[in-house]
């Protein structure tokens, strides 16, 4: 099960996603998949006998695709409305690297911590894709779609750097 994601952007502040521990319920994921890609070599036909040539298929990037929602809190529409605006723009925020950050290579880093694991692990990652749309006549709550791109087929723990492949 699915304890906390926390995405560390390189330049502004950090979103925790599904954290329970914290008592932080405003971004509750419905939905969290690490997709493992292998690396897919140019088939290179046999000259003189039917088939291919083996080759080798080496782990490569993963992408990360979460879904949840975005949860206002207060004791009236009003200020649960003005949460979740405060809520969704500071996710924006975080999600969206600013024009200072177009020279490097990631936007921050994405830590993974699940029940059972020894330790957190994190990975550097690029944001891809990100929807966050909102709902006109209830503006307290919303759903979100966000796509990272690690470029490392693993995530590596937080204290002992050991090498988990999590998807």
């Amino acid at each position: 099960m699915l304890e906390q994601v926390l995405w560390t952007p390189h330049v502004g502040s950090a979103v925790e996603l599904n954290t329970v521990s914290s008592g932080n319920h405003r971004y509750p994921l419905h939905e969290f998949e690490i997709i493992a890609l292998i690396d897919q070599p140019q088939a290179a036909k046999r000259m003189a006998y039917p088939g291919e040539w083996k080759k080798f298929h080496y782990p490569a990037a993963q992408t990360i695709h979460a879904e949840g929602q975005i949860l206002g809190a207060g004791s009236s529409d009003l200020t649960r409305a003005q949460d979740y605006v405060a809520q969704r723009i500071a996710l924006l925020d975080a999600l969206t690297p600013p024009v200072q950050l177009l020279s490097t290579r990631t936007h921050g880093m994405l830590r993974v911590d699940m029940y059972g694991m020894s330790e957190a692990a994190e990975v550097e990652c690029v944001c891809t894709a990100r929807q966050v749309p909102m709902q006109a006549l209830f503006p307290a709550n919303s759903t979100f779609m966000i796509q990272w791109k690690a470029f490392e087929p693993y995530s590596t723990g937080v204290s002992t750097s050991t090498k988990y492949y999590l998807g």
